[in-house]
């Protein structure tokens, strides 16, 4: 898969595979879904390339089975993977103590071409893999790679931090952002639009991809919130995202957020309203969480900042 962006950050991993150390445990830190999973498999590569060639030859056997590991893990493939990593991937849930000492346990195992453990969102591990963790990296097994990335470092512990190389992972350009969906679709409308929400990150776009409809519901309420008229057409949205599933009403509140924080940032909104509707916002999403009715909680919403 091509890397998108992120040139001098990976200019740096590759000064720190080249200086072959005894072990190394990184951390990449940045937004979700600007590639910082994909250049931990690259990293991953580099290090157990046969020729030690950068972020891998690409050409070698164990580049090979890397490559077959990035398919599996991004296009769903059942190709053979390189057995010498672990990938403890991010499922929605708190990372347990089970799954790091697995990912240990397959660390000390001997192995002349080395060992990688990637762990993607890493703040989501609890305090007893957290600190499992922990031993490992004041004493990490020789010729071994940890990666773990993160886009909230402040949840992590501060030991396990004070032992990783952090490499911070600045957002994606509008235009790196642009290379990529053009790759998925060619409508340049759609395009234009979705690079405009997203913020430096392709979880909003992607997301939208194959959802315009909770896309153009969301932009329609976001403007009746902050013209405060047309209660009529608040019914009709309403009564359609009553009948959402989870994810695609947690999708259409991003995207509200996510035109809120666009006008925020370019000061078209005046302080109290930007106040209330953080607060009526936050009380949406936690009346949510509780089995609220959606209809119930966007007529709410409306009517409190009306």
């Amino acid at each position: 898969m091509k890397i998108i962006g992120h040139h001098k950050e990976i200019e740096l991993i590759k000064t720190y595979l080249s200086k072959n150390y005894d072990s190394l445990s990184l951390l990449y830190e940045g937004k979700d879904c600007i590639g910082k999973k994909l250049i931990a498999f690259l990293t991953a590569r580099g290090f157990l390339c046969e020729k030690k060639e950068g972020l891998g030859c690409g050409q070698c056997h164990d580049c090979k089975l890397v490559n077959n590991t990035v398919s599996n893990v991004y296009e769903k493939t059942n190709l053979t993977p390189h057995p010498n990593i672990k990938f403890i991937p991010y499922e929605g849930r708190e990372i347990k103590i089970d799954s790091v000492r697995d990912a240990i346990s397959f660390l000390t195992l001997k192995s002349d071409k080395g060992k990688v453990l990637i762990i993607e969102k890493a703040e989501n591990m609890n305090t007893e893999s957290s600190n499992a963790l922990l031993k490992t990296l004041e004493e990490p097994p020789l010729n071994t790679l940890i990666i773990l990335t993160t886009s909230n470092q402040n949840q992590i512990l501060p030991t396990i931090i004070s032992r990783l190389k952090k490499i911070r992972f600045k957002k994606l350009s509008d235009e790196e952002i642009k290379d990529v969906l053009i790759q998925k679709i060619s409508d340049e409308r759609k395009i234009e639009s979705l690079v405009k929400i997203s913020g430096g990150s392709l979880c909003l776009p992607f997301s939208i991809l194959n959802k315009e409809n909770v896309y153009n519901l969301a932009h329609s309420y976001y403007q009746l919130l902050k013209t405060k008229k047309h209660p009529e057409a608040l019914f009709s949205i309403s009564s359609v995202v009553d009948k959402f599933d989870v994810e695609d009403f947690n999708l259409f509140f991003d995207i509200i957020l996510r035109f809120f924080e666009m006008d925020l940032d370019s000061m078209k909104l005046d302080n109290k309203f930007a106040e209330k509707f953080l607060t009526e916002f936050k009380k949406g999403k936690n009346a949510a969480t509780k089995g609220v009715k959606k209809k119930l909680i966007l007529e709410g919403i409306y009517y409190n900042l009306k």
